[in-house]
């Protein structure tokens, strides 16, 4: 970490340091977070809990190296979380050259960059601040992997294909490599339609498989989205795990800079040779509600109180009342 710190203020130090450097490269970033409050929970001793927190914060830097090639490094801090004596810790996010020349307008991404497993669904989402998409909340892959990627256009379709280690920011951990695939689609001037799939060799028996299909609208009014998904974690010998879901969100403009946005997901676990008459904790459905407003006094500000529920299988919901904030700079 300290390296990543050491390349990042180097980086800064050259960007500021004439005027060369500084009018190719660019400093930016983001923050957001919530006062939140936990009216009920399923767990008693969460009642009542409250806090002020960031629960992430961006800083980047983006330099155009020549014609044609680009270079992106980007560090991520999160909240520990409640109780947890820890400080917030910086990691590397993203670091990736892009390469553009003689692609016939495809983007070839060397090193650390986002995958294409919720890209576009987030960005039709547009509250990232609020909550993770349906598949990143449920840890169906990562936004970011070591590899290469191209993105590009054929005809009337986007397609961004990917091989990386798979685990993400974090060390390979298997001797297999994940493929990524997302082809999409504007049907229209408004509404996009996408597939995805992807497939993780993790050793000789054991595998990840995901399908989804997602489609959005994006206009001056409603925005909103339907994610389907399924993914399968082939385990060889053992049993055969599948998680699905569907996530449909929205949001519209009520008055002047205040929008309302609403959200359900509802994702299950299924273990294979398991019954509803034998049903344990890893064969469950957790609904999730998302409602709230969005008020935008500047366009790189803005202030969202929300509600946010979250109920299990046969359990008590978790209710919490949150006052959402994001800032970017």
């Amino acid at each position: 970490m300290l390296r990543a710190i050491v390349v990042l203020s180097s980086l800064l130090v050259s960007a500021w340091a004439g005027p060369v450097a500084a009018e190719n490269g660019t400093v930016s970033g983001y923050m957001f977070g919530d006062y939140y409050y936990v009216a009920a929970a399923g767990d008693s001793d969460e009642e009542g809990r409250n806090a002020i927190q960031f629960r992430r914060i961006y800083l980047t830097y983006d330099q155009q190296v020549d014609d044609g090639l680009s270079a992106r490094f980007r560090l991520e801090a999160n909240a520990a979380g409640f109780g947890e004596d820890a400080k917030m810790v910086p990691f590397v996010k993203h670091a990736y050259l892009k390469w553009s020349k003689y692609l016939s307008g495809a983007d070839l991404y060397v090193g650390l960059s986002g995958t294409p497993t919720w890209a576009l669904a987030e960005g039709v989402w547009g509250y990232r601040s609020i909550e993770k998409t349906v598949l990143d909340r449920n840890k169906i892959g990562s936004s970011a992997d070591l590899g290469f990627a191209l993105k590009g256009k054929a005809g009337a379709f986007n397609y961004f294909t990917m091989i990386g280690n798979g685990p993400g920011q974090k060390s390979e951990d298997d001797n297999g490599k994940k493929i990524y695939a997302s082809l999409s689609w504007a049907a229209t001037e408004s509404l996009v339609l996408e597939g995805y799939a992807d497939y993780n060799v993790r050793s000789e028996d054991r595998s990840e498989r995901t399908v989804k299909f997602f489609a959005g609208l994006r206009g001056d009014g409603f925005n909103g989205g339907a994610e389907v998904f399924s993914r399968t974690n082939a385990a060889g010998g053992g049993a055969d795990e599948t998680i699905s879901g569907v996530s449909l969100f929205g949001s519209h403009p009520l008055v002047d800079r205040l929008k309302g946005f609403a959200r359900v997901d509802a994702v299950r676990n299924d273990v294979e040779g398991s019954t509803d008459e034998d049903s344990t904790d890893e064969d469950s459905t957790v609904m999730l509600v998302i409602v709230g407003l969005d008020h935008s006094p500047r366009n790189n500000m803005h202030w969202m109180p929300n509600l946010y529920v979250e109920k299990p299988d046969g359990g008590d919901p978790d209710v919490q009342g949150r006052l959402t904030f994001f800032f970017k700079f």
